[in-house]
């Protein structure tokens, strides 16, 4: 574990760099079975803020609340692994779209991304359906309050009636974060970067999609697989929460990707 409270550290000190970010209602720990088969790599897992064992938003930064609030410590934490090679990107939903903005503006290099439906929705113009889509799901929550929020965001990403299903503690837990699964969607929405912004990013790209995904995030994918210059996809039979639901599917693919660029990178 990382000096930093939130940010966990495995693998070999040295290696590869690997930062893993994860999706909005979770924490780092969704990486758990990743995390085991990188065991050669040097990997960070970071809690996002208000998430895991971060801290939350700064009321002040809550009135308005982007990417840019979560860079300060995700930038920390390299600092304080001490890395001196680029690093290789790995995010989930939320935590992807982080990651895309971190990779196109390089605030540390990055060697390579790898993401599994990265929900960026302001890359979708406003009449979008994909967009629209969302916008109503966000409305509605906003309109609920907080346990019924929860229950519609949760179900909306898995199926209805998932949130009933889990144990009471879990439900709880879910409800206490869902304030800033409404900032997450403040930061989704009011990224400044247009879809013709990543046609910029020159470097190697894995995009991983769920096959029973919502529209929503199909819509994000298929823009993104328009503009990245360096890109290759691969679809799972699996929904949104495929790293979780699915990580048998999806681990392998992130593992050779990432044994890939190990590869090919310069001695």
């Amino acid at each position: 574990m990382s000096q930093l409270a939130g940010v966990y550290r495995s693998g070999v000190a040295g290696a590869t760099p690997v930062l893993l970010l994860h999706s909005s209602q979770s924490n780092s720990s969704q990486w758990r079975l990743l995390l085991a088969q990188l065991q050669h790599f040097d990997v960070l897992a970071i809690d996002l803020l208000g998430y895991g064992n971060a801290p939350a938003v700064a009321a002040d930064v809550a009135e308005q609340f982007r990417f840019s609030a979560e860079l300060p410590r995700i930038l920390s934490a390299i600092e304080h692994a001490q890395w001196q090679q680029p690093v290789h990107l790995v995010g989930h939903s939320y935590g992807a779209a982080l990651a895309l903005k971190i990779a196109l503006e390089q605030p540390v290099a990055v060697a390579s991304l790898a993401v599994f439906e990265p929900v960026a929705f302001h890359l979708l113009d406003g009449d979008d359906p994909g967009r629209q889509q969302v916008d109503q799901i966000a409305a509605q929550m906003t309109e609920l309050d907080p346990l019924n929020a929860t229950a519609r965001f949760v179900d909306y990403w898995n199926h209805d009636g998932f949130f009933a299903s889990l144990p009471v503690r879990v439900q709880q837990l879910m409800v206490s974060q869902t304030a800033k699964v409404m900032l997450d969607f403040d930061a989704l929405m009011g990224e400044p970067r247009q879809a013709s912004d990543y046609a910029q990013l020159q470097l190697p790209v894995l995009l991983l999609q769920g096959q029973y995904t919502q529209f929503s995030a199909q819509r994000v994918a298929a823009r993104l697989l328009q503009v990245l210059p360096q890109v290759r996809s691969e679809t799972f039979a699996c929904g949104h929460m495929g790293p979780l639901t699915h990580a048998e599917l999806v681990n392998p693919a992130v593992l050779e990707f990432l044994q890939q660029q190990r590869a090919a990178a310069p001695a």
